[in-house]
């Protein structure tokens, strides 16, 4: 396991290029707040490093930006207020209990996010390390949604997550506006809309 020296440092190393990049932005709060999250044990480098990136990101775009920013009693990974948008992290861990499922897994986790987080916002959006594409389910994409479909996503969850609070309503209510893709190496960002989306996806069949 990491220690909590190494995960500030590396945050802090990361910090130092994204102030380098770009010039006149303040991450001192952004960096603290994720290394109060580590000392609870509710994040990791992997997942702290896309947060920090997406938050020089849009600061230097002149946008206030909250890490683990608490709304309607529930925790979006980020929130960048002036847009109203939340965005959640998903770093593609499969655990070695569902290696054989990961696919599905994988589904069921996006899946449980979309419906848990995107009505916290009026955009909703799924942030990835630019080598992994997400599965997200084309029931939550489609223009019409299908009553039969959606109560599919809600049986995909069930079978990793013993959870009660997600019903249909929250499907029915669910959107995603897109992803947004993390180059680590490079500290680029690239903002893929669900159409384009959905067309790389297709590609891939």
């Amino acid at each position: 396991m990491r220690s909590k020296l190494m995960f500030i440092s590396d945050l802090e190393k990361l910090a130092k290029r994204l102030e380098e990049l770009y010039g006149d932005i303040e991450l001192d709060d952004i960096v603290q707040r994720l290394i109060d999250f580590y000392e609870l044990g509710f994040t990791n480098i992997n997942h702290s490093s896309l947060q920090l990136i997406l938050s020089a990101y849009f600061k230097s775009l002149g946008y206030r930006v909250f890490v683990e920013y608490e709304k309607k009693g529930k925790l979006l990974d980020l929130y960048v207020s002036d847009e109203d948008m939340g965005i959640e992290v998903e770093y593609g861990y499969i655990p070695n209990s569902d290696a054989i499922d990961a696919e599905e897994y994988l589904l069921s986790r996006i899946s449980l996010k979309i419906l848990r987080y995107s009505s916290l916002s009026s955009k909703f959006y799924i942030a990835v390390p630019s080598f992994y594409m997400p599965p997200i389910p084309e029931e939550l994409t489609a223009d019409v949604k299908d009553k039969a479909k959606l109560r599919r996503v809600i049986e995909i969850i069930r079978k990793f997550y013993k959870i009660n609070d997600v019903t249909f309503n929250d499907v029915k209510l669910a959107k995603i506006n897109g992803i947004i893709s993390v180059d680590i190496s490079n500290l680029s960002i690239s903002v893929i809309d669900i159409r384009k989306y959905k067309q790389l996806k297709d590609s891939y069949k």
